[in-house]
């Protein structure tokens, strides 16, 4: 035996008697997953979206944003579980969060106020302000199986002005709560505090319908672009060895499912 080695053994063996956990290795448990309801991304993402941590998507304006979180917040409400939606820009659908089977009883829906006197390119904080503060109140309060922070229309400017300690605050109440936090940006701002980090861009344009005598868009197709993942021990870091970072998946119009 090397003297290194005699002398780690001796370390070891002092410290197995005082502190037995020092030199023991923890595994990380794998996160319970949110399914998107996008069979393709889920593959993708070895089951859906991490609970109890922070996922960011970021992407240019209609990228599949929206849609990706509201299939993800779909298939979250016909679970059962309570889910909200931080409006920052007021930019939410009712009608399509519906459409797209959002069970909307289950949905807490929280749109920011803006001053009237000014408008919000005058004031772009005032609303994000309002939206942090908004979020930061519903982890405290639990019992939201996730929450979607959206940002889509938050200028890049100001979406990363957001200090950092804001986002390490939202990943530790997260994990607490056991929330998963969903982040709609245009560009990637919560950094190491995401454990999950998306790109959303656009694939190819579905045709236009031709059975009736006016042409009407019936869908995209989008791509999800993983950049980041921490789940070291989820199903998909454990059961593929090369596993794909590219989703392609298909979004259809609400008047394109009525035949």
């Amino acid at each position: 035996m090397s003297a290194s080695a005699a002398i780690r053994l001796q370390v070891e063996t002092a410290l197995a008697k005082r502190v037995p956990a020092a030199l023991t290795l923890k595994i990380k448990q794998a996160p319970e997953l949110f399914s998107t309801g996008i069979a393709e991304v889920d593959a993708v993402l070895g089951g859906g979206i991490p609970r109890g941590s922070i996922t960011e998507i970021a992407g240019a304006a209609s990228t599949g944003k929206t849609s990706f979180a509201l299939s993800s917040i779909a298939a979250i409400t016909q679970s059962g579980a309570a889910c909200a939606w931080v409006d920052v820009s007021d930019a939410l659908s009712p009608e399509s969060a519906a459409a797209a089977q959002v069970v909307m009883k289950r949905l807490l829906w929280l749109r920011m106020s803006s001053d009237r006197k000014k408008s919000v390119a005058d004031k772009p904080w005032s609303r994000l302000e309002q939206a942090l503060k908004a979020t930061d109140l519903l982890l405290q309060a639990g019992g939201f199986a996730a929450i979607v922070l959206d940002m889509s229309d938050v200028r890049p400017q100001d979406a990363t002005r957001i200090p950092l300690q804001h986002w390490y605050r939202f990943r530790l109440a997260a994990e607490h709560a056991r929330t998963a936090l969903v982040l709609l940006t245009q560009t990637p701002c919560a950094k190491s505090c995401s454990a999950l980090a998306l790109r959303s861009e656009p694939s190819s344009v579905q045709p236009f319908s031709r059975n009736g005598e006016t042409a009407l868009f019936e869908g995209q197709r989008y791509r999800l672009v993983r950049e980041r993942d921490r789940n070291e021990s989820s199903a998909l870091a454990l059961h593929l060895k090369k596993p794909s970072t590219r989703a392609e998946w298909n979004a259809e119009t609400p008047w394109s499912r009525v035949r």
